[in-house]
């Protein structure tokens, strides 16, 4: 029986040492958060912020449609009354996944700027959101309770 017991704690013991080991060679993701803002003429305000693993970034972060993202873990877009007052919030991407089926991000990482084609936001009546080219022009757009979108400003992106 004792023979048993010592077999045992050999096997145990050198399970324990193997873990430990291999917790030394795992290296930690490194997580960025990223902060933009965009302002229109009238003072519209946009806020993104979003984070991804660094270790794991490509050149160009792009993003598209509703599912399992790429590159992105979270993205968070807020949208300020010129006075300053918050018209709302969207979680865009939560755990990897993004909620939006229009929903598009273009993001050079190295330079800190956008690129192409965006849209953030929301999708249905009630809700805003924010579309366009981020090389020619930005609209700001709200979903009526009919469906019908209603430009409310245009901006330029200077991320």
């Amino acid at each position: 029986m004792a023979k048993y017991q010592n077999i045992f704690v050999k096997i145990v013991t050198s399970w324990a040492i193997a873990i430990i080991i291999s917790f030394l060679f795992i290296s930690p993701a490194t997580a960025i958060t990223r902060n933009l803002q965009l302002r229109s003429a009238t003072g519209y305000l946009v806020k993104a912020t979003f984070s991804y693993d660094e270790t794991k970034t490509p050149e160009i972060i792009a993003e598209q449609g509703k599912g399992k993202t790429n590159v992105l873990d979270s993205l968070r877009v807020s949208f300020y009354q010129p006075s300053g007052e918050i018209i709302e919030t969207y979680e865009n991407i939560v755990d990897g996944v993004a909620t939006g089926t229009y929903f598009e991000f273009n993001f050079e990482p190295k330079t800190q700027k956008l690129l192409g084609n965006i849209d953030l936001g929301g999708e249905f009546s009630g809700e805003m959101y924010l579309k366009g080219d981020v090389n020619q022009e930005l609209s700001l757009i709200e979903v009526a309770a009919s469906g019908e979108e209603k430009v409310i400003d245009r901006m330029k992106a200077k991320s």
